[in-house]
């Protein structure tokens, strides 16, 4: 039995502690950016905008290509050209050669009996054999081509592809944003819950304190035991309240944890303390729509389909390009010489679409239209945001209101504590009046805690809405 339980003591002796670790909100948001996937998806995107612009780019320089290709094949190729009796030709008095036919009596040609004239001489041709290989056949060239002029296709594709570039570039901003924001709630939201553990720990040491008071006054007569029953029930909501906040800083350090890439089940000890002031000069922040990524990325957007009716318009306008190469070849054989050789050659062409039954103006009609879409969706969109930037104003407005009200009932409710304590203290004040008002300075505190987390929450989201939380 002894052996038993000194093995569970060294057991617990050596379990793993929790890990502790101590952040300010700086630290967690450079944590949160460096390991957020979010983010990580959006350079990705910017630098995948940054090759495409660049292989736009490309299509204004001559492109060098070299082809080759070799034939082996086994079997020779024998041909014969047939020979023959040929006519023969005489220079003639103006010095021209003339068919030297026989001449008759009347001055014609004498006509044989195929019907064809008679030559006074004839030459031979004997048959001739031809021999092609072509075990060995190769060729290799070396071309070069200059498109001259697209239709405007090539300068309209590249500053396409530099607005996708901006416009990644924004929506890294975005993301930036919609990270920090979420962060900073999880922060202020871990801040928040264990101020309140505070709360509950304060409520909790007082009503176990007027419980012990009670219990000695009960026990000396003093106190009807109905007192002590009922502070004892307060005292039960009391724990219980302390363990669910307790509850609520676990999964709030879990989230904080989840978001800066740190292991769940890490303690956290976080250096700031909730506030009940704003960072000055936010409200006087400019708020102009420019300032916000997602406002830029629509205008980027309808620039890009601008310079997407230029693209659709290129592939029916005239198109001139040109191209040089030097080509070498041989493997060819006949009757056993090779003819192996190289040769320079250049050409320019031009290509002017003509017809086309409208299918070019129809989709340029239909480029146009796109592009309309976007910029009609920019301007709802955009009043939307000057809508989400008038409410996040506001809210933090009554946030700060929120901030002088608890602050005032909290104050009210301590004195209200002081002297139902005072009164019952002296027998004025009976039990049910300061349990209450215990319970209602609690209430006051935490409802003050409350409000300067949404403060601070509330300042956050307008920093977002104008553009400005980096």
């Amino acid at each position: 039995m002894r052996f038993i339980i000194l093995s569970i003591g060294l057991l617990l002796a050596f379990a793993p502690l929790r890990a502790q670790r101590q952040l300010d909100l700086k630290e967690c948001r450079e944590m949160a950016l460096e390991y957020s996937k979010q983010l990580a998806i959006a350079e990705k995107q910017k630098e995948k905008a940054v090759w495409t612009k660049k292989e736009y780019g490309a299509n204004y320089l001559p492109k060098l290509s070299a082809s080759g290709f070799y034939l082996y094949h086994q079997k020779k190729q024998e041909y014969k050209l047939s020979g023959g009796y040929l006519p023969t030709y005489v220079p003639g008095a103006d010095g021209k050669l003339q068919p030297n036919v026989v001449i008759g009596a009347d001055g014609k040609p004498v006509m044989g009996t195929d019907g064809k004239p008679v030559f006074h001489e004839y030459a031979f041709l004997p048959d001739i054999p031809l021999s092609l290989s072509l075990r060995g056949v190769y060729m290799a060239s070396v071309q070069l081509q200059q498109p001259l002029f697209m239709g405007g296709k090539i300068r309209a594709a590249h500053q396409a592809a530099k607005f996708g570039e901006e416009l990644a570039e924004e929506n890294i901003r975005l993301n930036r944003s919609e990270v920090l924001v979420e962060l900073e709630q999880a922060y202020w939201q871990c801040v928040r819950v264990q101020e309140l553990v505070l709360v509950a720990r304060k409520y909790k040491s007082v009503v176990n304190e007027l419980v012990k008071n009670l219990e000695d006054a009960q026990q000396a007569g003093m106190a009807p035991l109905n007192d002590v029953l009922k502070a004892q029930v307060k005292y039960n909501d009391a724990l219980l309240q302390l363990q669910q906040a307790e509850h609520g800083k676990q999964l709030a350090q879990m989230n904080l944890c989840r978001l800066v890439g740190l292991d769940l089940n890490t303690e956290l000890v976080l250096t700031d303390s909730l506030s009940a002031t704003i960072t000055p000069g936010v409200l006087a922040l400019p708020d102009g729509l420019e300032q916000r990524p997602d406002y830029n990325m629509l205008e980027k957007q309808v620039e890009m389909k601008r310079k997407e009716i230029n693209v659709t318009r290129a592939d029916f306008l005239p198109q001139v390009g040109v191209s040089a190469g030097y080509g070498y070849g041989g493997g060819l054989k006949l009757n056993g010489d090779d003819s192996n050789s190289g040769s320079f050659s250049a050409m320019a062409s031009v290509a002017i679409p003509i017809f086309n039954w409208g299918e070019g103006r129809n989709k340029v009609r239909v480029a146009k239209a796109e592009e309309e879409m976007s910029r009609l969706n920019k301007e709802r969109l955009g009043e939307m945001m000057r809508l989400e930037i008038a409410g996040s104003r506001f809210k933090l407005n009554d946030a700060q209101t929120r901030i002088r009200l608890t602050e005032s009932a909290l104050e009210q409710a301590k004195e209200n504590l002081r002297v139902s304590e005072d009164q019952y203290e002296v027998g004025m004040e009976n039990l049910t009046n300061l349990l209450e008002a215990q319970a209602q300075w609690q209430q006051a505190w935490s409802e003050w805690v409350d409000a300067k987390a949404a403060l601070k929450l509330c300042e956050s989201e307008y920093l977002k809405a104008i553009g400005k939380l980096e």
